[in-house]
Formats: structure tokens, C-alpha cells, sequence
């Protein structure tokens, strides 16, 4: 790895492409939960706290990326393990709003909604003793392309699924970007580019929860 660091006064940023494009992603989740907070609804509820606790994770993992050149020790694990322990409640609160929606004439509705407290118990337990980052990949991909795929082939379509499915379908071009350590510059490496299709996918998710709170409000 190259060391990007800049110095502000005498505060070293220790990647700071990684850590503002994180405060993007931070600023837009809040937009997000901000303009969807006021609707009635729980299915829009739901998705507003998906954009909420995205906030704070990437909020939280923005000052990691920043503050510390070393990813390990006390300091680290301080931010970084909230950090995760957000993203993980945004996927559950993503699988609920998709349970009182797309899955809500499910004949396995009961199943569904055991599944997803009973991934979140095991997510936060495997998080704690592992502290691994593949940790919440895993947990991501268990979360979030049931729901894609869910909202893609549900039988009652409404016209917000579709963004939702689309949006969530450009999150994981982040794994390909990842895997293959896609990078244009030292300065805007693959965490930089992931970031970038985050920002586009939380956009065309917002679009589509915004049509469904519209409707309802």
C-alpha cells in the first residue's frame, strides 16, 4: 500500500480519498433519512432507519479510514467495530421493511422474519469473535440479495421494487471492484471507486422509497 497521507495543520488524514468519499455516502444516507423520516408508514419507516444507521456507519468508518494508519489495536477496533454493528442493523431493518412489503402474503412470512432476527444474532456473535471485515460481506450478501431478488420477482408488483432491486443490484459491482482491486491511483483506489457505486446505489434506492412514501402519504 502507498501511504496517501496529508496533513491538515499538524492532523494526519491517513487515506483521505477513502475517508471523504465515506462523508459523501454519509451526507447523502443522512439526505436520505431526513426526507423520508416525516412519511407515515412502516414500510417507509423501515427503509428511512436502512438510510439512518448507513449514516452512521459510514460516518463512523470515515474517521477510521482517516485517523488511523495502523487497522488494528484498541483505538481502531473502537470505531471500526461500530461501524460494523450499524451496517449489520441496516440490513436487518432493510429485510424488515421488505417483510411488511414484498414478502408480506409470503406463506413463509414466519419463517422469513425468524430468519432475519436469527441472522442478525448470529452476525453480531460471529462479528465479536472473528472481527474480520469478510464478516460483513457474508452478512451483506445473506441480507441483501434475498431482498433484491425478492423485490425483482414479487407477485403484487408495486412501481418502487424495481429501484430497490436495481439499486441494490449496483451495491455489489463494490464486491467486483473489491475482489479484483480495481484502482485508478493511489489516490482513488478500489475502497474510492466501491464508495462511488454505494453513492449511485443509494441514490436509485431513495428514488424508488420515494415514489412508495408518496403514495402512501
Amino acid at each position: 500500500m502507498i501511504d496517501t497521507t496529508i496533513y491538515i495543520s499538524s492532523i494526519a488524514i491517513h487515506e483521505p480519498v477513502t475517508a471523504f468519499t465515506d462523508f459523501i455516502i454519509t451526507i447523502i444516507a443522512f439526505t436520505c433519512y431526513f426526507r423520508l423520516a416525516s412519511y407515515p408508514g412502516k414500510v417507509v419507516k423501515y427503509w428511512s432507519l436502512f438510510f439512518l444507521l448507513l449514516a452512521l456507519s459510514t460516518l463512523v468508518g470515515g474517521c477510521s479510514h482517516a485517523f488511523f494508519a495502523i487497522h488494528e489495536g484498541f483505538g481502531y477496533k473502537s470505531f471500526w467495530l461500530p461501524m460494523q454493528f450499524f451496517n449489520g442493523l441496516a440490513v436487518y431493518y432493510a429485510q424488515q421493511a421488505t417483510l411488511i412489503s414484498a414478502l408480506k402474503d409470503s406463506k413463509q412470512y414466519t419463517a422469513w422474519k425468524l430468519s432475519y432476527l436469527l441472522q442478525l444474532i448470529v452476525y453480531y456473535i460471529v462479528l465479536i469473535i472473528v472481527q474480520k471485515y469478510i464478516v460483513t460481506i457474508i452478512d451483506n450478501a445473506l441480507g441483501l440479495i434475498p431482498i433484491m431478488i425478492v423485490h425483482f420477482s414479487a407477485k403484487e408488483k408495486e412501481p418502487y421494487y424495481k429501484w430497490v432491486g436495481w439499486g441494490i443490484c449496483i451495491s455489489f459491482i463494490t464486491a467486483i471492484v473489491h475482489g479484483a482491486k480495481i484502482s485508478l491511483h493511489a489516490y482513488f483506489n478500489y475502497n474510492d471507486i466501491a464508495h462511488v457505486f454505494i453513492m449511485a446505489s443509494l441514490v436509485v434506492m431513495y428514488k424508488g422509497i420515494r415514489i412508495k412514501a408518496e403514495a402512501v402519504s
